[in-house]
C-alpha cells in the first residue's frame, strides 16, 4: 500500500444552503472568521480549521492537506476534501473562547479498513484500539495536527463495505460554562454542563446553530496544563 507523504489533518468543511445564515451560526460558535471569499467562510483556530461552503447540505467532510494529488481516493465513503495551503496565523487565542478542534467522531462498520487507511496509507498515529464491551463499541483514536480522528465502530454488526462517515464534531473550550452562557444568550439550544467520559472532563452538547452537525464543546484541564493554560477557577 502507498503511502501518502505529509498527509495532515487540518480540520472539516461544513456545507450549508445559506452561507450567510452558516457563517453567522458558526461566528456564535466559533468567534470572528479568518476569511471570507465567494461561497466559503474559514475559521481558523489555535488547532483546527473549519470552513463554511455554499453547497448542497450533506455530511460535514474532512479537510486534509495534502501537496498535490492522493494517490487514492478511496476513503471508505467518507467525504475528503484535499488542500495544498498552509493556513494563515489564527486570531489570538485568548480572544477565543473555542480554542481548537478536539475531535472528530467518524462513524465506520469496517474498522480494519479505517486503520487501513489512515493510519497505513495516510500516515496518521494510531493512539488507541480498544473495545468497550460496556459501551458495545471498538473505539480507534487515530491523530495528526493535534487533532483526533475518534473513529468508533459497534462490536456486532460490521457491515464490510458500508460507508463511513462524519458523525459530530468537539470542540475545546477555554471557560465551558462562559462558553454555554454565551450561546444560550444569543438564542442557541444548549444542554447544561455534565460530566464526560474522560475523566476530568467536562461537556456541553450544542444542539441548534450548527448547521445540522452534532456538536459538542469540552473542557479539558489536562490539555490546559500540558499546553500551559491553566487558568484559576473562579
Amino acid at each position: 500500500m502507498e503511502r501518502e507523504a505529509g498527509a495532515r489533518l487540518l480540520g472539516v468543511r461544513i456545507a450549508t444552503a445559506d452561507l450567510d445564515r452558516g457563517a453567522q451560526a458558526y461566528g456564535r460558535l466559533l468567534g470572528a472568521p479568518s476569511r471570507r471569499s465567494a461561497g466559503r467562510v474559514r475559521f481558523e483556530l489555535e488547532t483546527g480549521v473549519v470552513e463554511v461552503v455554499a453547497e448542497t447540505p450533506g455530511a460535514p467532510r474532512l479537510l486534509v492537506e495534502l501537496e498535490g494529488e492522493p494517490a487514492s481516493r478511496d476513503f471508505g465513503g467518507l467525504g475528503v476534501d484535499f488542500v495544498a495551503e498552509e493556513p494563515s496565523a489564527a486570531a489570538d487565542a485568548d480572544a477565543r473562547t473555542v480554542l481548537a478542534i478536539d475531535h472528530v467522531v467518524v462513524a465506520t462498520q469496517d474498522p480494519d479498513r479505517a486503520i487501513a487507511i489512515w493510519r497505513d496509507r495516510m500516515g496518521f498515529r494510531l493512539a488507541l484500539d480498544r473495545a468497550f464491551p460496556e459501551r458495545g463499541l471498538r473505539m480507534i483514536f487515530l491523530r495528526s495536527g493535534g487533532i483526533t480522528l475518534e473513529v468508533t465502530a459497534r462490536l456486532e454488526g460490521e457491515a464490510k463495505g458500508a460507508t463511513d462517515a462524519i458523525f459530530g464534531i468537539a470542540y475545546r473550550v477555554v471557560d465551558l460554562a462562559e462558553s454555554r452562557a454565551e450561546l444560550a444568550a444569543a438564542g442557541v439550544d444548549v444542554s447544561e454542563v455534565r460530566r464526560g467520559r474522560k475523566p476530568g472532563t467536562e461537556v456541553v452538547t450544542v444542539r441548534s446553530g450548527t448547521e445540522g452537525v452534532p456538536t459538542l464543546l469540552i473542557r479539558d484541564p489536562s490539555r490546559d496544563e500540558r499546553d500551559g493554560r491553566s487558568r484559576p477557577q473562579l
